[in-house]
């Protein structure tokens, strides 16, 4: 399945291990989702893992990295979405998703909450609705 990471849930599954951005990322790896990107937002995942705020150990982020580089699945959206953001940055995540009518995972929702047609989801809500049968 096809999906949109927002960088603050791979950051929170590096975090916490236990918990649903974790079983995001897991899910990933074992290739039950396929993250949709753009060139912006592999940028983004670089930068802020790699980045002194959060001092994650190279030897988790590299290889994460690395998998997700070489594993995604580069979307070029050739749409220029009219979008009124209350975070800039947040426009490659929101841009892919649209482009591509599928869902964007995130725990920053609200954020989104005034994007019409934006498959919306934090990550307790898509495992629950999306693998939970």
């Amino acid at each position: 399945m096809d999906i949109v990471i927002d960088t603050n849930v791979i950051v929170s599954g590096v975090i916490n291990p236990d918990g649903f951005p974790a079983k995001i990322l897991n899910m990933v790896i074992n290739g039950k989702l396929t993250i949709n990107a753009d060139s912006r937002i592999i940028d983004e995942y670089n930068r802020v893992l790699r980045s002194r705020k959060f001092s994650f150990p190279e030897v988790y982020i590299i290889p994460l990295l690395n998998y997700i580089s070489s594993e995604f699945k580069p979307v070029l959206p050739d749409n220029p979405y009219q979008l009124a953001l209350k975070d800039p940055s947040d426009r490659p995540f929101v841009e892919v998703s649209l482009y591509k009518d599928i869902p964007l995972i995130t725990g920053n929702g609200k954020h989104f909450e005034n994007i019409k047609n934006l498959r919306l989801y934090n990550p307790k809500e898509f495992i629950l609705e999306k693998f939970s049968h």
